[in-house]
């Protein structure tokens, strides 16, 4: 079922006089399904624990010895390694709340569906002071 006769989704309908009844309607447009499943009208089924402790930022710098770099007819050098958004620990891995998702054209933080991925950078730097 799906691509070719349509999709049940799970779940109860409401019947006119107040009950349910399991769901048996079958969606065909699968843009209005999708829609209506994952967008903001059922934001209560995925409402999830979201704390995280994140390594946001890494940097380790050496400081070549000062009669050295005066040998070399400078005043300082540098050699540093860095890194940003190392990792994340968290119960929901692959979310990360500060980044968001594209709602129209709008950036929404903390919500999941279609989120931007997390960048990570690592990187060399060296400074040389004459």
């Amino acid at each position: 079922p799906g691509r070719y006769n349509g999709i049940i989704g799970d779940g109860v309908v409401q019947n006119a006089d107040g009950s349910f009844r399991q769901n048996d309607i079958i969606a065909t447009n699968f843009e209005n399904y999708y829609t209506s499943l994952y967008g903001s009208d059922q934001a209560e089924g995925s409402v999830f624990r979201t704390d995280y402790l994140k390594f946001r930022e890494a940097n380790l710098t050496y400081a070549f010895n000062t009669s050295f770099v005066n040998s070399l007819g400078l005043k300082r050098v540098t050699l540093s390694v860095y890194g940003r958004n190392l990792f994340i620990l968290s119960p929901w891995p692959a979310f990360d709340p500060e980044f968001g998702t594209l709602a129209g054209s709008d950036i929404v933080q903390g919500f999941e569906t279609g989120q931007l991925p997390s960048t990570r950078n690592y990187g060399v730097r060296l400074v040389v002071g004459l």
